[in-house]
């Protein structure tokens, strides 16, 4: 058939070849085995569709192509069917051969000697061989045996062994449930200034607490003289500062209602 275009991997072929034989100096070129250079050649026109050969293969296809279709067009005109090939070739042995059958005589002719011999079996057929499938079955009772249990893919060690330390990396849990339980709306979050102030009025109050509680054991064990003055003056200064912090929180509500 015709010859094809050559694809980009043979044109990337062809130029690293070309570029090694012509990348040598003159000096070096001049110690290649002459052989082994026209095979690179041969191998370079190959691959470019100059090889002789393909052109003269390609050029007797073409030329019984052209032959073909003018006898087909003369075929047509003439108003000849082909044939099928291997009606074609029945005529041909038809045509060649010198005996006729019976039923292309003229006058039937009997046919002398005894019947035709039956046809036999092939030899194979009286081998000992393999028992088929239903003969097996016919010699138990038609017994059909019991179906396989269904296959349940288990996990192997190694697998088992990197999931419990994945739970155990979060708590018992895999990180697909963490972030399936974290899913959820998120917790509303107070705003800054509220949370602190806040926490500066529980952190008063505890330590007014913790003072009382120390001046109250002190008097118990009857040295509470020694340590009131002391512990009532830090009660007065966190007092001090509980009323600050309310006057803070009065002044910022006061302007959130102006604005």
């Amino acid at each position: 058939g015709r010859a094809a275009a050559p694809s980009p991997c043979v044109n990337k072929s062809v130029a690293a070849l070309r570029s090694m034989s012509s990348s040598q100096p003159a000096h070096c070129r001049e110690t290649f085995v002459d052989a082994e250079e026209a095979a690179m050649k041969r191998a370079i026109a190959k691959l470019t569709g100059e090889d002789p050969a393909r052109k003269a293969g390609n050029k007797y296809s073409q030329t019984n192509r052209v032959r073909v279709q003018q006898r087909l067009a003369e075929d047509a005109e003439k108003g000849i069917v082909p044939l099928r090939p291997d009606e074609a070739e029945r005529l041909r042995k038809q045509l060649t051969s010198k005996y006729t059958t019976i039923s292309q005589r003229a006058v039937p002719v009997p046919r002398v000697g005894g019947r035709a011999r039956p046809v036999m079996p092939p030899p194979i057929a009286f081998v000992p061989h393999r028992r088929t499938r239903g003969e097996i079955r016919e010699e138990h009772n038609n017994f059909e045996r019991d179906r396989p249990p269904a296959y349940v893919p288990t996990k192997s060690s190694d697998e088992r062994k990197a999931e419990l330390a994945l739970r155990n990396e979060f708590h018992g849990k895999t990180p697909q449930e963490v972030a399936a339980a974290q899913a959820g709306p998120p917790k509303p979050r107070q705003p800054r200034a509220v949370a602190t102030t806040q926490q500066l009025r529980n952190q008063i109050v505890d330590e007014v607490a913790e003072r009382q509680e120390f001046l109250d054991s002190m008097a118990k064990m009857g040295k509470g003289t020694e340590y009131e003055a002391k512990i009532r003056g830090e009660i007065a200064e966190r007092l001090a500062d509980l009323k600050k912090l309310d006057q803070l929180e009065a002044s910022d509500a006061e302007q959130s209602a102006q604005s």
